[in-house]
């Protein structure tokens, strides 16, 4: 990667926000995004460990992100870090009218989740890679409608270390099944490593969700897999819609297809996920962030679980948060 020049004065532009360990991931998304964005900055918590990105992207690294935002107020605000940025920084930018796309999770602590409504988490701010903001689901022409009722949900989201954690697609996983069902009565899991810290849990995790309705959701998440792959199965009593990164279709009970991609792609690779979704905040306002709560609650039930080998109530959860 080479210095920007005068030729990419239109560029939005852009200030990093990274570690040692995903310095490399933020230098491919900068190159994939090519002369749609600057770079004007650039830290992370251990600054000195970042000065070979910072000579690449042509900032002095610093260890501040207030600071950095403040003498030179950015477009956007690409945070790649594992351990994230904090809130009241991310409301900073947010006053300033920065667009922030963030890898990881803000608040992940049950004592946490009452700030992830309301005026605390700012609207600018973007999780990415969404499945909701994938082009296979963005193609799909309302998914929700077309398999209601759903009966069996079924998501599957793999990936590389540096490619999100096991937390963030976890996150990312229920906040998919939320759209299609209620909160589950109870999750059963088990994790092949470590269930806390959260931050630190990775390994293979499958869940099985049991809702008050009937519906049953199955989530399957690594952050150790070989390649990256994200999938969607919803099954109803006409219809079943399969959505991937890049494309979906819609069947009928019987077999025939209802609907498809016009164009469906291959599985995107992640650091294409993330430029495209970027791409969709540096062109149009960004969406309001959705609540996250019930979803993180799901999370935390999914890890509950998997300690305990009992099933969990992510509802209870949510009590508990809030006495």
């Amino acid at each position: 990667m080479t210095p920007p020049t005068s030729a990419s004065l239109n560029a939005a532009e852009v200030t990093v926000w990274t570690s040692p360990d995903r310095a490399n991931l933020a230098g491919e998304l900068l190159d994939v995004m090519g002369g749609s964005v600057r770079p004007i900055g650039v830290g992370g918590p251990r600054s000195g460990e970042l000065d070979d990105l910072g000579k690449r992207l042509g900032c002095a690294a610093g260890n501040d992100l207030r600071k950095l935002l403040i003498e030179r107020p950015a477009a956007s605000l690409l945070v790649t870090s594992l351990q994230g940025a904090s809130i009241a920084d991310l409301q900073s930018a947010a006053q300033d009218g920065t667009k922030v796309v963030c890898l990881e999770p803000l608040s992940v602590e049950l004592d946490e989740l009452g700030k992830l409504e309301g005026p605390a988490l700012p609207e600018s701010v973007t999780f990415a890679p969404s499945f909701l903001r994938s082009p296979g689901f963005l193609a799909a022409a309302d998914p929700q409608e077309s398999v209601h009722p759903p009966q069996l949900i079924r998501l599957t989201s793999l990936g590389r270390p540096p490619h999100g954690s096991l937390l963030a697609r976890l996150l990312d996983a229920w906040t998919t099944a939320l759209e299609f069902t209620p909160m589950p009565e109870t999750i059963s899991a088990s994790l092949t490593g470590p269930t806390s810290p959260i931050r630190q849990i990775t390994g293979q995790l499958a869940a099985h969700a049991r809702v008050a309705n009937g519906n049953t959701v199955l989530i399957e998440a690594s952050d150790t897999a070989a390649s990256t792959r994200r999938e969607l199965s919803v099954l109803s009593d006409e219809a079943q819609l399969r959505v991937s990164d890049g494309a979906y279709e819609l069947h009928q009970s019987d077999g025939n297809i209802l609907d498809a991609s016009d164009t469906p792609t291959e599985q995107p690779s992640f650091v294409d996920l993330l430029a495209h979704q970027w791409r969709l905040t540096l062109d149009r306002p960004a969406p309001a962030a959705a609540p996250q709560r019930q979803a993180l609650a799901c999370v935390h039930a999914c890890l509950l679980s998997a300690r305990t080998g009992q099933p969990e109530s992510p509802s209870n959860l949510l009590q508990l948060s809030r006495a």
